[in-house]
């Protein structure tokens, strides 16, 4: 069963706040849209994922997607796709990488066969795996969980994925998106010692959803952006400009006459991914350019949001304003 679903992390979702409010005309617009193209593809591989994991008997394994925790020596490691169950647990790395790929386990590399006959050396998955079995096993340790056989597959998900020069002990790493269920189903039967009893199988899965970390990513800084740079105003999730102005209880769009009760919120979530997690009243009339201060302040506090100080000086907290309805 799925303990916790695939989420956009905060740095592809930042990406698309950065998009969204740049010029496309910007110096650093390209270099922001490869970037973004990378993660979009990588998570586009991820979700293929999610499908083949359906045909595996859910009430045997805690699914955990996205999981990102730091070991016992402070270092951070994300996890595509984590099983657990209470013989062993099963990291899976997915690669959404098409063409011929060779992986050259020697020189712990990944290489890419272009048409033009050009080769593409990228980053090991299988080192990258073996290296986040190392640090599970750390994390399991230093929070006092039994040390569990901990196996690891990188599953190819893009459907024009050919593999050049393989073995039956690379087989046994990698594996295509097709056959996964397969491999999972063959790797738990290797694993018949039970670890866990199901009170510590919940209490590890809860643990983990626990101390898992968004990654942190200073868009402004990373870019060499300044904040001026940054289109203000409410955009209008339809035709994409930020000509939304309130009209009584509706944003309406004066290009398009969409109208929204909520739509307001997507920019107050763009300020938090690319500005600040913290913002005061007349920062928030600046983004959203409005010019009424207890329109701001109807605003803010209509978000629930926890806050400190006093009158102009309060500061709302938006690090868990969450979006989770339409605009």
């Amino acid at each position: 069963m799925i303990k916790k679903h695939r989420e956009k992390s905060n740095r592809m979702l930042i990406h698309e706040a950065g998009l969204r409010r740049l010029l496309p005309s910007h110096p650093q617009y390209p270099l922001i849209e490869q970037e973004y193209g990378k993660m979009k593809y990588g998570y586009k591989g991820e979700e293929a994922l999610d499908y083949y994991l359906t045909f595996l008997p859910h009430e045997n394994y805690h699914i955990l997607h996205g999981l990102r925790i730091k070991d016992s020596k402070g270092r951070y490691f994300q996890i595509d796709t984590l099983l657990i169950t209470s013989t062993h647990c099963l990291i899976i790395d997915s690669k959404y990488v098409s063409g011929k790929l060779e992986f050259d386990e020697v020189g712990s590399q990944l290489i890419r066969y272009k048409s033009d006959g050009e080769m593409e050396r990228m980053a090991d998955p299988l080192s990258q795996v073996a290296r986040h079995r190392y640090q599970l096993s750390l994390w399991l340790e230093h929070h006092g969980f039994p040390s569990l056989p901990i196996a690891s597959l990188v599953a190819l998900t893009h459907n024009k994925a050919h593999l050049v020069k393989t073995s039956p002990s690379l087989m046994k790493k990698v594996t295509f998106l097709t056959n996964l269920p397969n491999r999972v189903n063959e790797i738990n039967a290797l694993h018949s010692t039970e670890f866990l009893n199901k009170k510590d199988l919940n209490k590890l899965t809860k643990t983990l959803i626990k101390k898992h970390t968004p990654g942190n990513f200073n868009f402004l800084q990373t870019y060499n952006i300044k904040q001026e740079e940054l289109i203000k105003g409410v955009i209008c999730m339809t035709c994409g400009c930020n000509l939304v102005k309130k009209k009584r209880k509706y944003w309406t769009c004066k290009r398009c006459n969409t109208q929204s009760l909520s739509v307001h919120f997507y920019a107050i979530e763009d300020y938090k991914l690319l500005i600040s997690t913290t913002i005061q009243n007349k920062e928030l009339r600046d983004f959203l350019l409005i010019s009424s201060a207890s329109e701001a302040y109807n605003i803010l506090v209509s978000l629930d949001l926890p806050s400190v100080g006093h009158k102009k000086g309060r500061v709302y907290m938006l690090e868990h304003f969450r979006i989770s309805f339409s605009p």
